[in-house]
């Protein structure tokens, strides 16, 4: 079965989009619009994502194989086969993501193409990790040197292993700033409930017209500003079912904005610090912001959020 690439999903997830919005905007209903924007945002944004992490997580995978498969090189060699034919054992191996890659070059190999060309190529085909595509050339400069190809193999496999034990014990060294970055987008929440219930009472003094109270900012915007009410407005209307002229609708969407951002850049940060990686933070990305999304659905319906 092929696989879709990135660009056919995002193909995909457009369409999708572009027909809920036209459904929107037939229905003429500025609910059913904000809800299809709202639904085509995720739509778009949580396939690409989980393509782009599954890439990388497969790509993780063929540089741990990586130095497997030289160690199964060496051993073939060392037995008494040439490159090629190792490369053609090897492919008898399960290596996981990477087993296409080496039944691959196994495939060009017994279809006549020198091992040099084959290496080349291989190495071409994994340029997005630096790790295979270096070691790769370095196999390949030995071999065309005649130089000593086992040597070579082995010294890149331990480099490789070394490689991958100082990784994961980065990860597990910096894996409680991970836990931190979750529980400073917790404590946001936390915060903003707090602050809330001070605002409550200010909320109350503008509700019965006391001039110690605080206005609403979309009672009189204009330009930008009436964009981003018309937002705060159909947040409050569509998500949390809530009156979206109140001043609590106004702030409440504000909160809610502020907590996603607070989310988002938490997990892009969580990512990068645990797997030096921006794809992967967009993981911890989406699963914080629908933490997020999920608080402050049940806040609201419990009345913790609002007057």
């Amino acid at each position: 079965m092929k696989k879709l690439t990135t660009n056919q999903v995002l193909l995909i997830s457009i369409g999708v989009s572009a027909a809920l919005i036209i459904v929107g905007l037939i229905s003429a209903d500025s609910g059913i619009l904000g809800n299809s924007i709202i639904l085509s945002t995720f739509i778009i944004a949580a396939p690409i994502l989980f393509v782009r992490y599954k890439q990388f997580r497969e790509l993780k995978e063929m540089e741990e194989k990586f130095p497997s498969f030289l160690r199964d090189l060496i051993e073939s060699i060392k037995a008494g086969l040439p490159l090629h034919k190792a490369i053609v054992n090897a492919s008898k191996i399960n290596y996981g993501s990477l087993s296409s890659e080496v039944n691959r070059m196994a495939n060009q190999i017994s279809w006549g193409v020198p091992v040099d060309k084959v290496l080349r190529q291989f190495s071409e085909r994994v340029k997005d990790s630096k790790r295979i595509n270096a070691s790769t050339q370095v196999i390949l400069e030995s071999y065309l040197a005649g130089g000593n190809v086992v040597f070579t193999l082995d010294t890149v496999a331990d480099s490789q292993l070394k490689l991958i034990d100082a990784e994961k014990e980065k990860e597990s060294t910096l894996g409680q700033y991970t836990l931190i970055m979750y529980a400073v987008s917790l404590v946001f929440i936390v915060i903003v409930v707090a602050l809330n219930k001070l605002m409550v009472p200010i909320f109350e003094l503008s509700a019965q017209g006391s001039e110690f109270g605080i206005i609403n900012p979309c009672d009189a915007c204009a330009g930008l500003q009436c964009g981003i009410c018309f937002l705060f407005q159909g947040t409050s209307s569509t998500i949390f079912k809530i009156d979206s002229t109140s001043i609590a609708a106004y702030y409440i969407s504000l909160f809610f904005y502020m907590s996603m951002i607070q989310a988002i850049f938490s997990g892009l940060v969580a990512g990068q610090i645990s797997e030096g990686s921006m794809i992967a933070g967009l993981r911890h990305s989406l699963i914080l912001s629908s933490i997020t999304f999920g608080t402050f659905s049940i806040l609201v319906r419990l009345g913790l959020l609002g007057l």
